[in-house]
């Protein structure tokens, strides 16, 4: 990997498992060396195989990938934590990646043959370079670490819960919306707390939530509305119009 770049590239530990849900999917866990940023891994796959390589980073560091595939027909897409939705197609987009990662989490970088090639039951041999460096994104000082600011783009109340569903309060939202990332600020009220509230920051971008505060997140989609929950012992409601405006 480039210098540039400030990526050690060096072997990676990984321990391969099966997918439970597609055993044509190998899962690798990617664990870089202590003291290093980065890895080159080497494989193979043949016919409509995949091999999925599960790397962990933070938000507000830059992942770099490079691809080098001994097929042309070979390809690696990058999936966000808890999405199928792919932030990077190798086959429209080419074989090297660079971004700075909008959530916390588990990172899959997909390595496939494309479908005219699998149909052959061609095979490929390659080699993937991953660097993951930089700092994780520091909460912001302000209105993000406590209360929200004097002016927000709306205001309201969502379904919440003091623990796991069902959801039977209602929380007071305050919500900063930016509208070209499609990304959002959200200020909830914690459920069961006395006035003044004490409030949950959750910041949406790239399809996903992460928080300035301890908590693990776990989002999922609810119809048109995403349900949020922190450790189990908050759980809230959010529609897509919250987010999104509409």
């Amino acid at each position: 990997m480039r210098a540039k770049f400030g990526v050690v590239v060096l072997g990676a530990w990984i321990a391969a498992v099966a997918q439970a849900g597609d055993p044509k999917i190998r899962e690798v866990q990617v664990q870089f060396p202590k003291g290093e940023t980065g890895a080159t891994l080497k494989g193979k796959l043949k016919g409509d195989e995949s091999v999925d390589y599960k790397v962990r980073a933070t938000a507000g560091q830059s992942m770099v990938i490079v691809f080098e595939p001994g097929n042309p027909s070979a390809y690696f897409n990058v999936l966000p934590p808890g999405s199928d939705a792919a932030i990077f197609i190798g086959s429209t987009s080419g074989n090297r990646y660079e971004g700075t990662l909008a959530a916390d989490g588990t990172y899959t970088i997909r390595v496939y043959l494309m479908r005219n090639a699998a149909r052959r039951n061609e095979s490929s041999s390659y080699t993937l370079e991953v660097g993951v460096s930089g700092g994780a994104k520091k909460a912001e000082a302000g209105p993000a670490a406590g209360q929200p600011p004097a002016k927000v783009d709306a205001s309201g109340h969502v379904k919440c819960s003091k623990g796991g569903l069902p959801l039977d309060q209602q929380c007071a939202f305050r919500v900063v919306r930016d509208l070209p990332r499609k990304a959002a600020d959200v200020w909830i009220a914690r459920a069961g707390t006395a006035a003044p509230p004490s409030w949950r920051f959750l910041r949406y971008a790239g399809k996903a939530f992460t928080t300035d505060g301890p908590g693990k997140i776990d989002a999922r989609r609810q119809d048109d509305n995403w349900v949020v929950g922190v450790d189990g012992k908050e759980t809230y409601l959010l529609p897509d119009a919250l987010i999104h405006g509409g």
